[in-house]
């Protein structure tokens, strides 16, 4: 533990206070771990330590992956993600940015909302940090140069609407791992670069065509949005496979921590994890989709087991009423089931789902 000395102000005044912390703070996924800490020096001294340790399980460190970075200066990435902590400044009270946007506030407000200002105000202009966790850069080339090689190479012998379909699973695996952090501009800047390589593909294909004829055979409009690349799927289950808006249909969750020290293990508090399991289940199938109305209507549940489908889990889509019985697509005739429930459906070792 160490002591650390900070400001805070109570009631406009300045006042100084001490507090002990932990010296180090440790995150692990696999064989990568960040290590953090207030000063240089503490993690140079730690250095020797964790090597030793290491040792004699019969491991070493990386030593290409080993750095020590200041958080606020240059930032550091992890697992595919860049995290750094953005120097910015408070609003003065009086000041023109702080009248407006409290002008703006009060404008915006409900007519029984509590109208005060500014909640970053302060009676002075101070420094303050806020960390930002973005989509690594090196990670979002290495996408794109994926995207746009498979265009090149893989999928000029494919059919448009196979390739539509095969981007729309590599898009939307890359936007889910990416949608808690902060992403937005991040995926405008996809959603704007596949544009462009869905362009440089179609004009590869029909060199003779004009753009007028490219853009009324694979184009249609979504949301006032003329410039979305399209196709309909041919054989028996007849639909249009239309590509994913990475800007807008994978919107960004911000991740709720588990509240004090709420366990899974314990009895008291099923309903409170079941509400959470629900909610971050929801976030596996895009907003307001057909999927979507089926889980909430199953209100987050597999009707087999009774258990909630989470996030995590992998989990299939079962005809209440079989195709080959004149049944359909339609979110009525359709339900979610764990995986292995799904299997066991089909060998007959429950009764019929409805």
């Amino acid at each position: 533990m160490v002591t650390i000395e900070y400001k805070t102000r109570n009631k406009d005044k300045m006042t100084n206070r001490k507090r002990e912390v932990n010296k180090y703070k440790f995150a692990r996924y696999a064989d990568d771990f960040v290590i953090t800490s207030q000063t240089k020096e503490n993690l140079e001294d730690l250095i020797p330590m964790l090597e030793s340790w290491l040792k004699q399980r019969g491991l070493t460190l990386n030593k290409q992956k080993t750095q020590i970075r200041d958080i606020r200066k240059e930032g550091f990435s992890f697992l595919g993600f860049d995290i750094r902590q953005s120097k910015s400044t408070t609003l003065r009270i009086g000041s023109n940015r702080y009248e407006r946007k409290a002008h703006k506030m009060r404008i915006n407000a409900r007519p029984n909302a509590k109208r005060t200002p500014s909640p970053n105000a302060r009676p002075k202009e101070e420094e303050s940090y806020s960390c930002f966790i973005k989509p690594g850069k090196k990670e979002t080339k290495e996408f794109l140069a994926k995207i746009r090689g498979y265009l090149k190479n893989e999928a000029r012998v494919l059919s448009f609407d196979t390739v539509l379909k095969r981007l729309n699973s590599k898009i939307r695996g890359w936007l889910n791992y990416y949608r808690f952090v902060c992403s937005k501009k991040t995926f405008q800047k996809i959603r704007k670069e596949v544009l462009d390589a869905i362009y440089r593909f179609l004009r590869r294909k029909h060199p003779l065509k004009p753009w007028k004829w490219i853009k009324r055979k694979y184009y249609t409009t979504v949301d006032k949005d003329p410039h979305n690349p399209y196709a309909k799927t041919n054989g028996k289950r007849k639909r249009e496979e239309i590509l994913i808006n990475a800007a807008k249909d994978v919107p960004i969750i911000r991740y709720e921590k588990v509240k004090g020290t709420n366990s899974p293990f314990d009895p008291t508090l099923t309903e409170y994890w079941h509400k959470r399991q629900t909610k971050w289940g929801k976030t596996k199938f895009a907003k307001g989709s057909k999927y979507e109305q089926v889980y909430t209507r199953q209100k987050g549940k597999c009707p087999i087991c009774g258990l909630p489908i989470c996030m995590n889990e992998a989990f299939e889509v079962h005809h209440i009423l079989p195709i080959r019985d004149g049944g359909n697509n339609s979110a009525k005739n359709l339900t979610i089931l764990h995986r292995h429930c799904h299997k066991a459906k089909h060998k007959h070792l429950h009764s019929r789902v409805d």
